[in-house]
Parts: structure tokens; sequence; C-alpha cells
């Protein structure tokens, strides 16, 4: 990733990686904003905002910056994965290095939990990118958020879904008979708290997650025993996995690349885009010889984001 110059006045700290299509005047294009986090939310009483170390090391947040591109639009070296490249060139891909926020709670977008994980701060966001402003098109609102952080103590990365704006016009589909809608916009955006080490499929990961939808379709991990858009429960498991927009999507009878499931669970998931190996939104550091790149997304992920996402990006 090649950022573009620095911008000035009401974007200062602001570099426009890519500009995105055209819109009509105050319409963002589909926007991914990458933010480098100013301050943690540590969650205790003594000392309870750190200044995040990412704020003292801009080419290592450019860096990460870069690899997140990547890995989402499927320009990793091998990666097998690569169904946001032809839509990619529409998005609008902003970065934000801004050294300036002073040390309060809503210029912390990254929490500490107690396993490790970095949380997003969800509602932060929205106020922390309004600062930044656009001529001809509004206020800085995102679709996808990441905020980098450089945490000393917490490195496992963790996502939001975004929270639709249910009032906002949009595509109606159905998933089993049930009417959702891929909503135009959002109350507040898809959010990512990111490690600046994070590697493999990381970003798409947890951009799946974000991109997904409270309310109109959530993509939920595939290991954790939570249902979600792509994850059920039963036994035996059904030929078909559900029905989306008319269309039969089978299961999974096993994890991909033939691990099983684990013993006496009752979830199950939708058919692998390629069962030689665990899909995106599994443990994909279980694919054999370690080849995560070759992981994919299940055919109805895949499908559901290309849909709710070309959907946004016609608002």
């Amino acid at each position: 990733m090649a950022p573009l110059r620095r911008e000035v006045g009401p974007m200062a700290n602001v570099r426009v990686v890519q500009t995105g299509a055209a819109k009509p005047s105050g319409v963002w294009p589909y926007t991914l904003c990458i933010v480098a986090n100013p301050w943690i939310d540590s969650g205790r009483s003594t000392n309870p905002l750190i200044r995040d170390p990412i704020m003292n090391n801009e080419p290592a947040f450019d860096a990460a910056a870069g690899y997140i591109v990547n890995c989402i639009t499927g320009r990793l070296p091998g990666q097998a994965e690569t169904m946001f490249g032809a839509l990619s060139p529409g998005w609008r891909i902003l970065t934000v290095f801004d050294t300036t926020r002073p040390a309060t709670k809503k210029n912390a977008l990254v929490a500490h939990d107690n396993t490790q994980m970095v949380m997003p701060r969800h509602k932060a966001f929205p106020p922390f990118l309004k600062k930044f402003s656009q001529s001809g098109m509004g206020k800085l609102r995102a679709d996808v958020a990441f905020a980098v952080t450089a945490s000393a103590t917490h490195k496992r990365c963790s996502a939001q879904p975004t929270f639709d704006d249910d009032g906002a016009p949009g595509q109606r589909f159905t998933v089993d008979g049930r009417r959702l809608v891929h909503r135009h916009k959002n109350k507040l955006p898809g959010a990512v708290a990111f490690h600046v080490t994070a590697a493999s499929l990381v970003p798409l990961h947890e951009f799946s997650h974000a991109a997904s939808s409270f309310t109109n379709g959530k993509i939920t991990d595939l290991y954790q025993p939570a249902e979600g858009l792509n994850k059920k429960r039963g036994r035996p498991i059904p030929g078909v996995f559900c029905v989306y927009n008319n269309q039969n999507f089978g299961s999974a009878p096993d994890r991909g690349g033939g691990i099983a499931y684990p013993p006496n669970s009752d979830y199950f998931h939708c058919a692998q885009a390629d069962p030689a190996f665990p899909a995106v939104m599994d443990n994909y550091s279980m694919a054999a010889g370690g080849q995560v790149l070759n992981c994919r997304h299940d055919t109805l992920t895949r499908q559901f984001l290309l849909d709710r996402i070309q959907s946004i990006m016609a608002r």
C-alpha cells in the first residue's frame, strides 16, 4: 500500500490511500478507515488510560495498515480468498494518525479485557471520526473501522459487527423465509481492534465480522459456541444449511480438510468454498501443513458479504 499525501485543514492527520467511487454531494463511498489508536482503556481504577505505544511508531502503523488492506482485498502472495478484489477499487480507504488527541476516554478506541484480548470501544468510533470532514462529503463516516494498537500486554484481536440504521433504505433479502435488509447506512460502523503484530488471515477474518450486521445477519466465529448467520445447531446435520434468497446452500459435514466437529458439539456450518481447508471464520490455523492462505470463506458467508457490501456501495 502506498499512501497518498497527508491531508490538511479539516482532514489533517488523514491519508487518502484510495479515493473510491465518485458519489453525489454528501455521500461517502463505501469507506474503510484504519486508525492509530491514541489511548487504551485499561479497565483499571489506577492508570485507567494508557498512551498507546503505536503513537510512537508511525512506520509500524503504516505497515499494519498496508497489511490490513492487502489481506482484505486478497493481495497477499498465495492468498486464495480474493472475493473482495473486484469490489475494492470502489472503496474509499483512509488512514488516520492523529497525535493530538488528549487523554480522555472518548479518544480510547481500544480496551483491554481479561483474556489478553483488545476490544473495540464501538461507540467511540463515530465521534472520533467526526472531527474530520471533507468538502462536498461532510463529516467522516466509516462503514468499517480498524483501530490499530501496539498494546504491550494484550495482543489478541476482536471485532464488533455493524449496527445498521434500520430506518434507512436498503436491499431486501431472505434467509429461511426471514425477511432482512442490507441497509445502506449505519448508526455504528463495524469496528475492529487490531494488534500491530497480527498476521495470517486476521484482517480478513475480523473485517468479515465487522462488515456483517447485528440486526441483518451476524457472521460469527465457527469455533465458538454461538449461533450466527453462518452457524446453526442440530443433529443429524442436514444436507441444506439454509435457503438464502431462494438459493439452497449446503451444510459442511466436517470443518474442512477432514477436521471433525468437536465431540458432543451440535453446531454445524455452511459448506466451505474449498472443503480441503477450514473456512476463514473457523480456526484456520488448523489448515493442513499450516497452509492458512488456502482457506476461503464458506459459501454462504461469501455470498452474503458480497451482496451486503455491493448494496452499501450502491447508496
